[in-house]
């Protein structure tokens, strides 16, 4: 009983988020201050359905029951993952360099990683995913883990945007100065219009918002957040619409 109920108000006020976000009411500072709020609330209930699920999961005999208990604990940890998503994003702007825990570190095994993690989705989408390493252990100084999540951006939302039975290609390059992390896909492109607004805070092109209808448009704002805090940039280009696009994280090489 107690999991149903922390269940359903976690629901609720992942809902109200959604609401919101797209309702008519427009100021960033409103949007963030209610965000900043709720993400933080949400780590008490979904830290105890994860306690919960577990231990019924350790306990549980029934394979039926079992499977329900496996579903319900991926479903709480996607949970987790957005909160921790909108903590960033409201805590991007205060956030300093002295919050990284910053290592050097092979950014062809990191990019790697993520994409390998990321190969069951592509492959449901028939999206063939490519990765290629110019020469091995080109190294970098990062936050591991935010670095992570910035890659991870760029490669879900190739996969949401290129249409089915396309390609994306990964890449990490390295010029002796720069290292680059590129993304090329043969999706939905972006219109000339739209190109400086990328990286802004909840802007979502009208394309986008067509095919994924759930997105809150602050993965792209939160990856370059990331990244000029690394004194990196993200670049972007595009000939336009269904042409594809390419984004590159170019970092200093370590």
């Amino acid at each position: 009983m107690v999991l149903l109920v922390l269940i359903f108000m976690v629901i609720a006020i992942v809902a109200l988020i959604y609401f919101l976000v797209r309702s008519g009411r427009k100021s960033d500072s409103f949007k963030n201050e209610f965000i900043t709020i709720i993400a933080h609330k949400f780590q008490t209930p979904l830290s105890q359905i994860k306690w919960l699920t577990e231990t019924l999961y350790s306990n549980e005999t029934d394979p039926y029951k079992s499977e329900n208990l496996r579903d319900l604990s991926g479903a709480n940890q996607q949970l987790i993952d957005l909160t921790g998503t909108l903590i960033e994003m409201t805590d991007s702007e205060a956030s300093s360099r002295a919050s990284y825990n910053f290592e050097i570190a092979d950014m062809c095994q990191l990019v790697k990683k993520v994409a390998d993690s990321l190969k069951t989705a592509f492959h449901e989408k028939n999206i063939f995913l490519s990765f290629q390493c110019q020469t091995p252990n080109i190294m970098v100084k990062i936050d591991k883990t935010r670095m992570e999540f910035a890659i991870q951006v760029l490669l879900e939302n190739a996969r949401t945007y290129t249409p089915i039975g396309r390609r994306v290609d990964v890449s990490v390059s390295n010029d002796g100065h720069k290292v680059a992390v590129t993304v090329a896909d043969q999706g939905i492109g972006i219109e000339p219009e739209d190109m400086k607004k990328m990286f802004m805070k909840f802007f979502r092109t009208a394309d986008a918002q067509s095919i994924d209808t759930e997105g809150f448009g602050v993965g792209l704002y939160l990856a370059r957040s990331i990244v000029k805090q690394h004194h990196g940039k993200i670049l972007v280009q595009s000939a336009g619409r269904n042409m594809g696009s390419t984004f590159a994280i170019v970092l200093p090489a370590a």
